[in-house]
Parts: C-alpha cells; sequence; structure tokens
C-alpha cells in the first residue's frame, strides 16, 4: 500500500440495513412466548386426556336373538336383568308398567333399541315416589324406545339395561338413567321405528 493511500481517509462502511427487526422487539417475544405456553399446554391436555370414551353401564356378552314360543325352555340367561337372548315374538309396547312382564318379551323390546328400567318395589324406600320419578322420565321421552317395568326379587333396586349393556343403581338417579337412556337407546340390533 502507497503512503497516500494509507493517508487518505478510510470510506466510512455502509450501514447494513438490519435484517433482523425483530431482534429487539418486545413485542415479538411476548408473542414468541404465549405461543410456547399455549404449545405445551395443549401437549399436555392431549396426553393426559382419556382416548377411551366414557360409556354408561357394563358391557354384558349377546347371547343371540332367537325367537321362541312362550312356555319354551331356554338356557339360563347371563345377567339379571337379561340383555339378550331368547325372546318371544312380541315386544311390550313402550312405556311405563307397574305389573311384572316376562324377560322373554322385554328381551325383544331390547332388540328394537328400547331401554328397559327395571324397578323392585321392595328395595325402595318410597316405591310410590320412585315410580312417579321413573314414569316421568318415560313420558320426558315419550315412550319412545322407553319401558319401565317391575322386577321382584331383584339383586338391585334400579337395573337399566340395553342391547348388551346393564347398570344397577340402588335408587333413582336421573342424571345416571338419562346418561344411559341416551348412550343406548336406538341401538338394537333390529332397526324399528317403534
Amino acid at each position: 500500500m502507497s503512503k497516500r493511500q494509507a493517508s487518505l481517509p478510510k470510506p466510512a462502511r455502509a450501514k447494513r440495513a438490519d435484517s433482523r427487526p425483530w431482534r429487539g422487539s418486545p413485542g415479538v417475544w411476548i408473542l414468541g412466548g404465549v405461543l410456547v405456553v399455549i404449545l405445551v399446554a395443549a401437549g399436555v391436555w392431549l396426553a393426559t386426556r382419556s382416548t377411551t370414551p366414557v360409556t354408561p353401564g357394563q358391557r354384558v356378552p349377546i347371547q343371540g336373538q332367537q325367537h321362541i314360543a312362550p312356555g319354551q325352555t331356554h338356557p339360563a340367561y347371563n345377567s339379571d336383568p337379561p340383555t339378550s337372548g331368547w325372546h318371544f315374538d312380541t315386544p311390550l309396547p313402550a312405556g311405563f308398567y307397574e305389573e311384572p312382564a316376562p324377560d322373554e318379551q322385554v328381551i325383544h323390546n331390547l332388540e328394537h333399541g328400547h331401554v328397559v328400567i327395571s324397578y323392585d318395589c321392595s328395595k325402595l324406600a318410597d316405591c310410590a315416589g320412585t315410580q312417579a320419578q321413573i314414569r316421568q322420565l318415560v313420558e320426558r321421552y315419550r315412550n319412545w324406545k322407553v319401558t319401565a317395568v317391575p322386577r321382584q326379587n331383584a339383586d338391585t333396586a334400579i337395573a337399566l339395561t340395553a342391547w348388551g349393556w346393564i347398570d344397577k343403581l340402588d335408587g333413582f338417579d336421573e342424571a345416571r338413567i338419562t346418561a344411559f337412556i341416551d348412550a343406548w337407546r336406538d341401538r338394537g340390533p333390529e332397526d324399528t321405528h317403534d
């Protein structure tokens, strides 16, 4: 380099435009922090939520759909009250009953997608009051695929049945009964509009 070149003032370097305007902006950092929190929260929620849907009642193995004549014998049912199996050709009309009906007739209702509420007055503190509550519930569903029948010598005060499903209660629990009806009504193997 010559002396002359050395003594010349050095040209000022052109200021380079900062291509990263976000570096110093607090708004961008806050937005980034919020996004990280949202992503972490979503990850925790996904990791901890149940992947199995909650279904009311307990599953009972299906025993078939065989029609039998009144008086005809058949093997024992696998639940009490039964949720499937041998049954008469004619279902019980939907509604509230104060007299027991044969299991073989009630099962046909289950096959058509009915939910049956069985109740045992001997196990209820206030049979008349519980009957009134059950009747109101059946009527709320306009008797469409909801049937209530008394059941003598039952092992529980109230039993809810649908095709292949059962739930047993010690007393009237409207929320639980409604959840069972809403989950299983109109889900029988025969699609009918009764």
